[in-house]
C-alpha cells in the first residue's frame, strides 16, 4: 500500500547580525568678528585775551632848575 506523506512548506528562520560604523562628516564653519575703532576728530579753536595796564611817568625840569644829575635815567 502506499503511505501518504504531508509535506510541510520550509519554515525558515533568520538570524540577524548589525554592527553600527560611524563615519565622520564634517560641517566647516568660520565666524569672522570684526572690530571696528571710528575716530571722531572733534576740533575747537579756544582764543584767549589778556588786558596790560600800562603807567607812565615824565619828569620836567622847571627853568629854574638847576642842572644836576637825573637819578631816574
Amino acid at each position: 500500500m502506499f503511505k501518504r506523506f504531508i509535506i510541510h512548506l520550509v519554515k525558515q528562520n533568520t538570524s540577524f547580525a548589525g554592527q553600527d560604523v560611524f563615519v565622520p562628516v564634517v560641517h566647516p564653519s568660520h565666524t569672522i568678528n570684526v572690530y571696528q575703532k571710528n575716530y571722531k576728530y572733534m576740533h575747537s579753536f579756544p582764543h584767549t585775551e589778556s588786558v596790560v595796564c600800562q603807567e607812565t611817568h615824565q619828569h620836567f625840569c622847571a627853568p629854574s632848575c638847576p642842572p644836576r644829575p637825573r637819578p631816574w635815567c
